[in-house]
C-alpha cells in the first residue's frame, strides 16, 4: 500500500486539529490550560489544532487524558453521539 500523499497527510493534520479544538472549546478550556493539563506546551496545542504539527502518539494519548475522553474521540468522524461501550475505550 503506498505510503499518502503530503497533501493527504495535509489535510488529515487539518482536520484533526479541528477536531481537537472542537473537543476542547466543548469542555471549556484553553490551549494554555489543555496545553498544562496534558504536559504539553501550549504552543503546541495551538500548532496541532491549526494543521501545523502532527503530534506524537503519546501526546494524543496525554491530551484524551487532560480532555477525559477516548483518544478515538480526537480524530474526525468520530461517532461521539453513540453509546459508549467503557470496555473499548482506548
Amino acid at each position: 500500500m503506498p505510503f499518502p500523499s503530503s497533501r493527504r497527510l495535509t489535510e488529515l493534520r487539518i482536520q484533526f486539529g479541528r477536531r481537537l479544538r472542537e473537543v476542547r472549546e466543548q469542555h471549556g478550556l484553553t490551549q494554555e490550560r489543555l496545553g498544562e493539563l496534558a504536559d504539553v506546551d501550549r504552543k503546541t496545542i495551538n500548532r496541532i489544532e491549526n494543521g501545523m504539527y502532527s503530534p506524537l502518539l503519546d501526546q494524543i494519548f496525554k491530551i484524551s487524558d487532560a480532555l477525559e475522553v477516548p483518544a478515538r474521540e480526537l480524530f474526525p468522524g468520530a461517532d461521539v453521539h453513540r453509546e459508549r461501550d467503557p470496555a473499548s475505550d482506548i
